[in-house]
């Protein structure tokens, strides 16, 4: 593991620094794949831009808020930035609120969208296993493979590499059904059900995950509920009637 980085006198938590990269790696990613599709690029960094920086506002002041009677006396701790003192899934849901309301009013179109984000997300959660790798977080539990891993005083499977390796297959995947024909939509339809396949298959291998009377992780049944509701999601898409083109369209295909 890897938690932090030292360049001289300066020591640099690597598990943030990581997850902050995979961001804008994503970002990227999601962007070169709506130009594909047809979207401004400029609109999916800014859509990334405002919700990072309104993620960390909403993570920080839902901190806040959560423990203000610690901060209620020491007003000046408020605005000494940790990245052990944010809220995350308040921050996400902050973020991702004012990132669909710009992009609303930038009129994008929403299946195309989702087909744009498909391949980031891929990129972003390859990224993110790193950073858990890293930091140690979401390991595995006990193995003697010759490639496990010292962690926590046993050796342990890599579980955050496989994912790592998993999502990369996933972005290659998305990227190419994200600029193939067919209905949009099926590219994140088709993230959700590898992202759910994949960690049913490492949830297996968790050292921390909570387990349930009969061998099954919690976690497990979560991912099997997704991945239904996305193979069923990739079944319409597939099967139903494809709309006529509108007029132009079909003016233009005639020419």
């Amino acid at each position: 593991m890897l938690p932090t980085l030292t360049i001289g006198p300066v020591t640099l938590p690597v598990s943030p620094l990581l997850t902050i990269a995979s961001f804008w790696i994503g970002l990227w990613v999601a962007a070169r794949a709506g130009k594909r599709l047809g979207i401004d690029e400029d609109v999916i960094f800014n859509a990334g831009f405002y919700g990072a920086v309104a993620g960390l506002i909403g993570a920080r002041a839902w901190y806040v808020v959560e423990y203000w009677s610690f901060y209620r006396d020491r007003p000046g701790d408020i605005f000494a930035l940790n990245f052990n003192t944010l809220a995350p899934l308040e921050g996400i849901l902050t973020g991702l609120v004012v990132a669909a309301i710009y992009l609303q009013r930038k009129r994008t179109p929403g299946a195309a969208l989702l087909d744009t984000l498909a391949p980031g997300l891929s990129a972003f959660t390859a990224g993110l296993s790193l950073a858990n790798f890293a930091a140690g977080a979401a390991y595995g539990e006990p193995t003697n493979l010759p490639w496990a891993v010292e962690l926590w005083d046993a050796r342990r499977h890599p579980t955050q590499i496989y994912d790592a390796v998993l999502s990369f297959g996933m972005l290659l995947v998305t990227w190419r059904l994200a600029g193939a024909g067919g209905p949009r939509g099926r590219a994140f339809a088709a993230f959700l059900a590898l992202l759910s396949a994949s960690r049913l298959l490492t949830e297996g291998f968790r050292g921390d995950s909570a387990v349930l009377d009969g061998g099954w992780r919690l976690m497990q049944l979560l991912w099997l509920v997704v991945l239904l509701a996305s193979l069923s999601a990739l079944a319409w898409l597939d099967t139903r009637p494809r709309s006529a083109p509108e007029p132009q369209e079909a003016e233009g295909m005639n020419d």
